[in-house]
């Protein structure tokens, strides 16, 4: 269907821009060459020459935006995000995971916060996560080792490591949930959820809310080294892990 799509969107680009160079070429034609003479050609000819210039023009740009929009689709992706101050956008997504839920950041603090909030009072947006696992999906959480960050970041990891640690130990959530420490300056902001897939970089000393995101497929090519990457990260964790003497 996707090869069918894509000659036939070929086929019609060329069907148009041929027929209307063409008629523009006739049209060039007849006027240059006074072939059809009297007061009423010579107004009807220019006018039609400038409206097939005009839809000439338009058809490109259609074509133009048409192929930008076939680029996008190739790589897969949903939405490009210019900052991810919007938790209704990730809580929308993580209310509707059933199996997994993966996410590669600094402190994971904002996260936890967002979405696994233990006030009684706090609105059920604020703890998708908590009914995520409630429903049994698997969450896998990957934060940098606190004494490697500083100011801020140091702060925010204090505040969520006991959360964190809470959750992989109360036996209400602990069969489903687990996070790890990598060992190494933050690079990577991912969140995995199902089949979605939000990616974006992380500068140093710039808080990841006001950088932007790529919203894919989880099966895009695009996706494909980052999922890769926090497999890579997780399994790095758990040989770690093995080494360490009971």
């Amino acid at each position: 269907m996707k090869v069918f799509k894509k000659i036939s969107t070929v086929s019609y680009s060329f069907a148009i821009f041929s027929f209307l160079i063409f008629v523009i070429a006739l049209l060039l034609i007849l006027f240059s060459l006074d072939f059809l003479t009297g007061p009423k050609w010579s107004s009807i000819i220019p006018g039609l020459l400038t409206g097939f210039i005009i839809a000439l023009f338009q058809a490109f740009l259609s074509w133009f935006e048409i192929k930008k929009i076939d680029e996008y689709d190739e790589l897969k992706i949903k939405k490009i995000l210019p900052d991810r101050k919007s938790s209704e956008y990730y809580g929308a997504l993580i209310s509707k995971a059933e199996k997994e839920i993966k996410v590669l950041g600094v402190t994971a603090q904002r996260f936890l916060e967002d979405f696994a909030s233990q006030n009684p009072k706090a609105a059920e947006n604020e703890k998708v996560l908590l009914k995520a696992l409630e429903k049994k999906v698997k969450v896998q959480i990957l934060v940098a080792n606190k004494e490697l960050l500083s100011g801020e970041d140091k702060t925010k990891a204090k505040s969520a490591e006991p959360r964190l640690k809470k959750l992989s130990s109360d036996s209400r959530t602990n069969e489903f949930f687990e996070y790890a420490c990598y060992t190494h300056a933050p690079a990577h902001s991912i969140v995995i959820i199902d089949e979605e897939c939000i990616v974006g970089p992380i500068f140093p000393n710039v808080s990841s809310r006001y950088t932007p995101a790529i919203h894919l497929k989880r099966d895009s090519q695009f996706a494909k080294y980052y999922i890769e990457y926090f497999e890579s990260e997780w399994e790095e964790w758990k040989n770690n892990q093995a080494k360490i003497p009971d």
